[in-house]
């Protein structure tokens, strides 16, 4: 029998932790033997249901443009499901779509770390024990397909050599078959290790260059209309449990919606997602509903927002896809009489999308997303989805042993609006050679112009390109190509996260669109007035807000209407009933928190603009909005659950004071 000391020590590493050293998992599995439990992709067999779009045999539940979601599940020996889960494949064919600096940035190094980085974010927020660990998540896997006849896993394998087809990360060798890096751009070819140099190569990416050396999948492995491809291109895979409740779904749950979550399996695991329409309240009357709706909501918050503080850390970067979409919400049953609504918790669902451009050799780095269309979780930036072909003209090359910089204009067909905040990628050509630049508008302020001043960060350039573009100095340079590249940071994130606390905290009853226009007006009308008191003399900003909340105007009326308490649920409220109930105070400081949330709003933002970031630790960007939140969490518990032990206590003190 094994002893309470080695018991306690393995137990202690909890789970998701590996065994500590001295000891190994052995697997129970014997030939002939179904696995006691199996780790599974869901696959449709018969013909789509009516009215549901044939998309193939795989469950997709997310799309990126580096990954797909399927849905898959853990079986017993009876096929019996045990459990939910999500499978994340690696795919960047989505790439060849996206805004071609983007594209150019995001080669198969960076996606490779990208990837890793987001599993360690989940290690990072407790979350481990919801990963299936197989391996996948740092190297890369064999080829799979699923022949759909048989319903099994082929991983193909080379003839001649009963080889495995695997993912060549070889440069060198790829080089010496003329066929692109593989750390430096994002084409991906298989190849197969025991053949060495014979190896032929298997383009697994769209417009992938191809040569004598190269052999079509078909030809290959076998794919075709009887094996369907689950991760052909050998991507990195994370095995994790379903995210099957929305953090839009639970939030208009707490607000009192009865809303059944999206294509729930029928079998979920309810230890690990709850189960019923709602989430389950302590609060019996309407009064104390409100109350404790404000406490959950802000408990939200508060994970969103660590969530986002401990992916930035972790990666280094912006995630800059910051939405109530990107989030879902893990909920386990209540014991001992607490309701499922209070273990609930929100996690982030799918990694970052921020990328890192490195300028002046390394030295500065800039950071964007994929682009696409606008969206309210964004702040508006001037130079977004502007890109051409123009000409630049250069007047002055500023050289030195470190590099060169250009002084340049670039001229182009039509009038374009560009801040002084915006960044210019232009693509040139140098004697024959390709030219990456980028490059600043030179004033101060939006203008509207079709030949625009810029100043192009200094970069390393070798000699001979130096000499070159000196002797183009007055020469304008035909076929320019250009593209704004908005700069983004970790306040871009912030600004993401204060829109999610409207969306959390005020609009219950209304939509996202509205509730925020909304609050960006009240923001605007409270930093106004603060930007017309003498600095040092500034009123505090609850107190600014308390005489906005608390007024008995038109005014006042109209703003409690607007940014009330009584958004936080669909039930009739008066906005001052609904004020006095949450307390003035609490409500004031809720307000102040998401105000100061907003980067460069006004004298109140903790960031007081969006290129700001500290450095080697850009998650501190988070930490005032962070604070602010778990204070009110905490503060807001206090008029949900009343401490029996504190009343007791102030009882005492107030009898023998009296009694004195």
């Amino acid at each position: 029998m094994v002893s309470n000391e080695v018991l306690a020590m393995v137990v202690a590493g909890g789970v998701g932790s590996p065994l500590p050293d001295g000891y190994a998992p052995v697997s129970i599995e014997a030939d002939g033997l179904t696995p006691l439990l199996s780790m599974c992709v869901v696959v449709r067999t018969g013909p789509a249901a009516k009215g549901q779009a044939d998309d193939g045999p795989l469950v997709i539940l997310r799309e990126r443009l580096d990954a797909r979601c399927y849905l898959g599940c853990v079986v017993d020996a009876a096929q019996r499901v045990q459990r939910w889960v999500e499978v994340w494949v690696q795919d960047i064919d989505g790439l060849v779509d996206a805004p071609p600096s983007y594209r150019d940035a995001m080669t198969n190094a960076r996606v490779d770390e990208r990837w890793r980085a987001w599993c360690r974010s989940i290690d990072a927020a407790g979350l481990g024990s919801s990963v299936l660990r197989a391996g996948w998540e740092n190297d890369h896997p064999a080829p799979m397909l699923i022949d759909l006849k048989e319903l099994r896993v082929v991983r193909p394998v080379e003839g001649g050599s009963n080889g495995y087809w695997l993912l060549c990360e070889d440069d060198g060798l790829l080089a010496s078959r003329g066929l692109p890096a593989y750390g430096s751009t994002s084409h991906r070819y298989l190849f197969v290790p025991e053949l060495g140099n014979e190896t032929f190569f298997v383009p697994v990416t769209k417009d992938a260059p191809q040569n004598d050396r190269c052999l079509t999948a078909e030809e290959a492995i076998g794919a075709g209309p009887g094996k369907v491809g689950l991760n052909i291109g050998a991507g990195l895979m994370l095995v994790r449990d379903w995210q099957g409740l929305s953090l839009d779904s639970h939030v208009d749950q707490l607000g009192g919606e009865k809303v059944v979550s999206a294509a729930t399996p029928a079998s979920a695991n309810g230890s690990v997602y709850g189960t019923g329409l709602g989430p389950g309240l302590l609060a019996v009357g309407r009064a104390g509903r409100l109350l404790e709706t404000l406490h959950l909501k802000l408990r939200l918050v508060v994970d969103a927002v660590e969530a986002v503080r401990d992916a930035v850390r972790v990666s280094g970067a912006p995630l800059l896809n910051v939405s109530a979409e990107n989030f879902a919400v893990l909920k386990s049953p209540g014991g001992g009489g607490v309701p499922s609504g209070w273990t609930a918790r929100a996690t982030l669902r799918e990694p970052g999308a921020g990328v890192g451009i490195d300028l002046a050799g390394g030295e500065t780095t800039l950071y964007m997303g994929p682009g696409g269309a606008t969206s309210v979780y964004s702040p508006g930036v001037t130079g977004a989805n502007i890109a051409g072909v123009g000409s630049l003209r250069i007047r002055q090359v500023l050289a030195d042993a470190q590099g060169a910089a250009l002084e340049a204009r670039l001229v182009m067909q039509e009038r374009i609006v560009l801040g002084p905040g915006d960044l210019l990628w232009l693509r040139v050509s140098v004697g024959g050679q390709r030219l990456d630049l980028y490059a600043t508008p030179d004033f101060k302020k939006p203008t509207a112009a079709s030949e625009v001043p810029v100043r192009t960060v200094r970069q390393p350039m070798d000699d001979a390109v130096k000499a070159k573009l000196k002797s183009m100095e007055g020469v304008n340079i035909q076929g320019a190509m250009f593209e704004a590249l908005p700069m983004a940071g970790p306040a871009h994130d912030l600004y993401a996260l204060a829109v999610l606390g409207v969306r959390i905290l005020l609009s219950g009853d209304r939509s996202l669109g509205l509730a925020w226009s909304d609050f960006e007006d009240f923001a605007r009308f409270v930093e106004d007035a603060a930007a017309s008191e003498e600095e040092g003399k500034r009123t505090p900003l609850e107190a600014r807000i308390g005489r906005v909340m608390e007024g008995g105007d038109a005014d006042s009326a109209r703003w409690r209407d607007a940014v009330g308490p009584q958004h936080l649920r669909k039930e009739a409220w008066d906005p001052a009933s609904a004020l006095a109930v949450v307390t003035p105070g609490v409500w004031n400081a809720v307000l102040a928190m998401l105000v100061r949330a907003i980067p460069a709003k006004g004298p109140d933002s903790t960031v007081k603009s969006y290129g700001e970031s500290p450095g080697k630790a850009p998650e501190t960007v988070f930490s005032g909005l962070l604070g602010e939140a778990q204070r009110l969490a905490v503060k807001t518990r206090s008029l949900v659950v009343s401490d029996g032990g504190s009343n007791a206590e102030i009882r005492g003190l107030i009898l023998r004071r009296v009694k004195a």
